[in-house]
C-alpha cells in the first residue's frame, strides 16, 4: 500500500461517515416530523414524568440485547469491550430510521471495526442478535395472544409465522450453514488488512451454539418486558388508567412485541406505519381509537428520543475515556 493510498482511504472513510450521519439525521427528522404532525391533529395532554419513565424503561430493556451482542462477538473470537459494544448497538438503532435495514448494520459494524478483524463476523453477530430479539418477540406475541388474551386466530398465526421466520436463521445448525455459505464465496475486501483464514472463520462460527442462543432468549425476554412496561408508562402519561402494569402485563408485552416485529418484517424505516397501525388495533379495545392513536405516535417519539439521548451519553463517555487514556 503506497503512502498516497492511505490519506485517500482516510478521506473516503470520513466522507462515508459524514454521509451516514446525514442519512441518519434525515431519517430521524422525518420520523419526528411525521409523528408531530399526527399528534397535532389530536387533543391531548401529557405528564412529562411518565414519559421520562417510559424512555428509561425502553433504554434499560435494550441493554441486555446489547450485552448479548457483545457476548456473541466474544464467542466468535472478537472480544469487544462492553462500553464500545453498547455504543455501537444503540447507534445502530438510529440507523433503522433510514430506508432499508442496511444502515443499522453498517453503523453498528463500523463502530466496532477496531476490535473485529472480519466484517463477516461482525455481520453474522449483528444478524444473530437482531433475529433472536425478533424471534422471541414474535413467539411471546403468539403465545400470549393464543393462550392468555385469546385474540383472533389470525393474529396468533401471523405472530407464530413471524417467530418461525426469525428464529430459523439463528438456530445453530442453520446459522453455521449460512455462515459457511458466506465464507465459501471468498475473501471480503474489508478483510484485506488482517484477513482471517476460511478455517479460522469456520471455527469461529462453530461457537454459535444453543448455550449462546439461550442467553439471547433470556436477554430478549427482559427486553420485551421492559418494552411492555414502557408502553404502559406512555399510556399513564396521557392519563389512561384503564391498563395496569401487572394485570395487563401480557397485553402490554404482546402489543409492543407484535407491532415492533411486524414493523421489522415490513422492511420499512423503523416499521413506519405498520408498527403504529398494529399497536393501535391492539390498544383500541382498552383505551379507544383516539387514545390508541396518540399512544402509538407518542411511544415512537419517546423511543426515538431515548435512543438519541443514550447514544449521546455513550459517545460523550467514550470520548472522555479516550481522552483520559491519552
Amino acid at each position: 500500500m503506497t503512502s498516497q493510498t492511505l490519506p485517500s482511504r482516510r478521506i473516503l472513510v470520513w466522507v462515508l461517515r459524514i454521509a451516514a450521519l446525514l442519512l441518519v439525521g434525515w431519517g430521524v427528522s422525518g420520523s419526528v416530523r411525521g409523528a408531530l404532525e399526527k399528534l397535532s391533529r389530536q387533543d391531548w395532554h401529557v405528564q412529562p414524568g411518565w414519559l421520562v419513565l417510559s424512555g428509561t424503561l425502553y433504554a434499560f430493556g435494550l441493554v441486555p440485547m446489547g450485552w448479548f451482542w457483545q457476548r456473541t462477538l466474544v464467542a466468535l473470537g472478537s472480544p469487544t469491550p462492553l462500553p464500545a459494544a453498547l455504543r455501537a448497538y444503540f447507534l445502530g438503532h438510529l440507523g433503522k430510521y433510514v430506508p432499508g435495514k442496511a444502515m443499522s448494520v453498517i453503523l453498528r459494524v463500523a463502530t466496532v471495526r477496531r476490535w473485529v478483524p472480519s466484517m463477516r463476523i461482525a455481520l453474522v453477530s449483528a444478524l444473530v442478535e437482531t433475529l433472536t430479539m425478533m424471534a422471541v418477540g414474535a413467539l411471546l406475541a403468539a403465545v400470549i395472544s393464543a393462550f392468555v388474551l385469546r385474540l383472533d386466530h389470525i393474529i396468533t398465526f401471523v405472530a407464530l409465522g413471524m417467530a418461525c421466520a426469525a428464529v430459523a436463521p439463528t438456530l445453530p445448525p442453520i446459522a453455521r450453514l449460512l455462515a459457511s455459505i458466506g465464507i465459501a464465496r471468498g475473501k471480503s475486501p474489508e478483510d484485506a488488512e488482517s484477513p482471517p483464514s476460511v478455517t479460522e472463520l469456520a471455527a469461529n462460527f462453530q461457537r454459535i451454539n444453543f448455550q449462546l442462543l439461550a442467553t439471547g432468549w433470556a436477554a430478549a425476554a427482559v427486553c420485551w418486558s421492559c418494552a411492555g412496561l414502557s408502553l404502559w408508562a406512555t399510556m399513564c402519561a396521557l392519563g389512561i388508567d384503564a391498563v395496569g402494569p401487572l394485570h395487563d402485563f401480557p397485553l402490554l408485552v404482546a402489543a409492543a412485541a407484535f407491532s415492533v416485529v411486524a414493523g421489522f418484517m415490513s422492511q420499512l424505516p423503523a416499521g413506519l406505519g405498520v408498527r403504529d397501525a398494529l399497536l393501535m388495533q391492539l390498544l383500541v379495545p382498552v383505551c379507544g381509537e383516539a387514545n390508541a392513536l396518540v399512544v402509538a405516535v407518542l411511544l415512537r417519539l419517546v423511543w426515538l428520543v431515548s435512543e438519541v439521548v443514550i447514544c449521546g451519553i455513550l459517545y460523550i463517555g467514550g470520548v472522555a475515556r479516550h481522552s483520559r487514556s491519552n
